[in-house]
């Protein structure tokens, strides 16, 4: 009788187990692009001290300030990120990073991308070429 009852607890376990690594969604993050904003965009996350962002449905929202930057608290691993407003397709080399504890814990991260022109993009990349700058991440075309 004992053994019958270890044997159905362990299955137990493994099923709730199963059921709550089963499905993650990935946390939504829209951002919402002002007509008429031309430049680069950096969003630094988990920053200590800094504002949450602003909660929306399932997930977060940024507004992006004429300056460029934004610096939050909050921190969203590998965010979907959806574009508001997007200026026709204007979305340029965008990239995103985590950082990382040595074990591996993330501890914050970063989402860049530039808004304008191909022409201004590429304008841009050679600038940060020539200042010593890099070109890595995550490159997708207008329309993202």
């Amino acid at each position: 009788m004992m053994r019958g009852a270890s044997l159905i607890v362990g299955m137990l376990a493994v099923t709730v187990g199963v059921g709550c690594t089963k499905y993650s969604p990935r946390p939504q993050l829209s951002i919402e692009i002002p007509v008429g904003f031309s430049g680069n965009f950096v969003l630094n996350m988990g920053v200590r001290g800094a504002p949450a962002l602003q909660k929306s449905g399932q997930g977060c929202v940024v507004i992006v300030p004429h300056e460029g930057r934004v610096d939050t608290s909050t921190f969203l691993e590998n965010p979907e990120v959806i574009f508001q407003n997007n200026s026709n397709g204007r979305v340029w080399g965008f990239s995103r990073s985590t950082f990382n504890t040595g074990d591996r814990i993330s501890t914050g991260g970063k989402i860049e991308f530039f808004v304008g022109t191909q022409k201004d993009f590429e304008a841009e990349q050679n600038k940060k070429n020539k200042s010593g700058g890099t070109t890595e991440g995550e490159f997708l075309v207008a329309g993202v």
